[in-house]
């Protein structure tokens, strides 16, 4: 087994050295001073080698600890720190090792409000012209070419950030560093934190080095920039050529890194409402580490990432994934990943692509709970909604069933225009329903409008938005929601009755979430009735008479029941082209009831039939039907109801025909 040296001191490095750790593979990491020795944690597969070397003393340890050709020595120490770079190449050099440098990833200089020097003498010199108090995060090794070259005022108005190590406080003293503008602290440090270190300290001017990803630039710069102050750059001594942590591991074991292909991890993160303030700790450390983000193009537009892909559907992004192959992958959706979201269809899609690939999911903040905090209100009683990429006609009927019944329910929509829809079917409802429209939460220009529903007919914005509507008197929902003959408009299309209608329900034996079909909608009674009950209910009504078609609309349309489809046509035609039903009634099937049922039986197992006969004809079409399907849980019933009529002084009964009701499962 090869031997393996890591020259550390750096957060790669001590990755590195416990991804080995984590794989029982022994090694030898070199640390400079007992720092490095304390921010190491105890492992036996370690041997560490505390202090110092040159280059040939390096080559003198290594020899002693049986080093040669085919060895691997990795040099993960500082970008900065370029005479231990060329120390550790020549003792690899001398003894025939293979050199691997690992290499940080840069941070992305911004554009504006920074300025760049080749060195910390330029930098130091150019600060003695400036006013406000300074920020050095650049180590105590830089301290003394900064004191040396700037007057004592403009030390008098510095701070420095140096590691809580002895030596680096020592050295800060002896070069006229006020104690109380020594900042010993050990990161990362967030842009929170940073930013709380700007405002506490009043900085104006921020010296870092070109530090990368690992070394905490991008949040170092951001927090300045966001508080007004210059950011001051040291540029890397060299541009460097090499290999990243888990290329180096790749490496080490053989092409087997983690389980997974190539080790893969993608993480799915919620990025909240949008504006970067809002994103947790957790999905930045995601986005910050990434080799590659993907993502709307909106989302993408504040991520800073070493390769960014404006995809987010599982189709484009998973061919990607396949030529790049990268360790971490993020992929971007607004809002929360648990609420109408596009994470669960890539989770399912990517689970597709490969079972072994390593898949985490982070949450964010959800617009519906921001935009109640902004409101000061609860959301435990409401009901949830989305209108986002929907057909916004038929699913704002929906919308306007659950407004009905709850005293506040949240709508994701795909624009502020859909506002002026949503309140165009809420005015049957009540005219003291309140909107609450939010628009472009989070961001610079966010905004939230309260109107009532007149307002909310001509509401004119632009921007993302959500609205939480108030209904402050719901009604409640009943516990059997039957309709009466009366409330529906008939004309002189047939109706199953109300009597036979309630019962030929309750025998269909609804469950959450089926789906039904109607075969012979008439005026659409039945099909109104099953989809009042419940709206994850999806029901299919095939109607082929051109004017009851439309009555079956005005029906919908008139009782706010947006989960029904009217379909016109021949039912044996139509069938084929629906989503396999789970019930099925039929009200009228112009003589094709047994074909029907054949044609349903070739698509899905399991389906409970309700039919309704009253010719002796369709009655023993029914009969041969039971005797060749054999069916399960087979019921018939035959209902006669009368109405009670007035005629002159007197009440008479008024017969209608009998009604068998037939149900079976086949």
């Amino acid at each position: 087994m090869r031997k393996i040296a890591v020259f550390s001191g750096t957060t790669e490095g001590r990755e590195l050295s416990c991804l080995l750790g984590e794989r029982s593979v022994p090694h030898i990491v070199c640390v400079a001073g007992e720092y490095g020795r304390e921010m190491m944690s105890p492992d036996p597969c370690v041997s560490l080698h505390v202090g110092r070397m040159d280059a040939e003393e390096m080559t003198e340890y290594l020899r002693s600890e049986g080093f040669g050709a085919e060895d691997l020595v990795i040099d993960a120490t500082h970008p900065y720190a370029g005479d231990a770079t060329r120390n550790i190449r020549e003792a690899a050099e001398v003894l025939g090792c293979i050199y691997r440098r690992v290499v940080r990833k840069q941070g992305e200089i911004p554009a504006a409000g920074a300025v760049r020097y080749t060195d910390m003498d330029s930098c130091a010199r150019a600060l003695e012209h400036t006013e406000g108090n300074i920020l050095l995060t650049t180590g105590s090794k830089e301290l003394p070419a900064y004191c040396r070259l700037v007057s004592d005022e403009t030390r008098q108005r510095t701070y420095v950030r140096v590691l809580p190590a002895a030596e680096s406080i020592r050295l800060c003293g002896e070069e006229g560093i006020r104690s109380d503008h020594i900042i010993a602290m050990h990161g990362p440090f967030s842009l929170e934190l940073n930013r709380a270190i700007i405002d506490q300290y009043e900085i104006r001017h921020l010296v870092t080095k070109e530090s990368g990803e690992k070394g905490g630039f991008q949040e170092k710069a951001e927090a300045a920039l966001q508080a007004g102050a210059c950011v001051h750059v040291i540029a890397r001594p060299l541009s460097e050529e090499g290999w990243d942590v888990r290329e180096v591991l790749r490496e080490i074991l053989g092409g087997e890194e983690t389980p997974g292909e190539n080790g893969m991890q993608i993480t799915l993160a919620g990025l909240g409402m949008g504006d970067e303030a809002c994103r947790t700790l957790e999905v930045r450390d995601a986005v910050r580490d990434a080799d590659i983000v993907f993502g709307a193009a909106r989302l993408l537009r504040d991520i800073h990432a070493r390769k960014k892909y404006d995809m987010y559907r599982a189709a484009e992004i998973i061919p990607v994934l396949e030529r790049e192959k990268p360790h971490r992958a993020v992929i971007v959706f607004s809002g929360d990943t648990g609420f109408c979201s596009g994470a669960g269809a890539m989770l399912e899609a990517l689970r597709s692509w490969n079972r072994d690939v390593q898949v985490r999911v982070l949450p964010g903040i959800s617009s519906f709970s921001y935009l109640a905090a902004r409101l000061k209100e609860h959301y435990d009683d409401a009901a949830l909604f989305s209108l986002h990429g929907k057909d916004i006609e038929n699913e704002a009927q929906k919308l306007a069933g659950e407004v009905r019944y709850h005293a506040r329910t949240f709508v994701l929509l795909s624009g502020p225009d859909d506002i002026r829809t949503v309140a165009g079917h809420l005015t049957g409802i009540g005219t003291d329903i309140q909107i609450c429209a939010g628009i472009d939460l989070s961001y610079g220009g966010e905004r939230i409008d309260r109107m009532n529903l007149e307002k909310a007919l001509t509401y004119d914005a632009q921007g993302i938005a959500s609205i939480l509507i108030f209904n402050p008197n719901p009604e409640r929902r009943p516990l059997f929601p039957v309709r009466k003959d009366a409330e529906f408009t008939r004309d002189r299309v047939p109706m199953t009755k109300e009597c036979i209608r309630h019962e030929s329900i309750v025998r269909l034996g609804l469950r959450e979430r089926d789906v039904i079909c109607d075969i012979g909608g008439g005026t659409g009674s039945v099909a109104i009735e099953a989809a009042s009950i419940h709206p994850s209910l999806r029901v299919y009504t095939i109607e082929k008479k051109p004017e009851a078609a439309e009555l079956i609309r005005e029906n919908i349309r008139k009782l706010q029941t947006g989960n029904v489809t009217v379909i016109e046509g021949d039912a044996l035609e139509e069938l084929d082209h629906l989503p396999e039903p789970d019930c099925v009634f039929v009200g009228g099937s112009g003589g094709e009831l047994r074909q029907i049922v054949e044609l349903l039986n070739r698509k899905k197992k399991g389906i409970r039939y309700v039919v309704n006969a009253v010719s002796l004809e369709t009655m023993e079409e029914v009969r041969k039907i039971l005797e060749t399907y054999n069916p399960v849980e087979q019921s018939t019933v035959l209902l006669s109801v009368s109405d009670i009529q007035k005629a002159g002084e007197y009440h008479m009964m008024h017969a209608h025909n009998p009604v068998a009701i037939f149900s079976f499962t086949i």
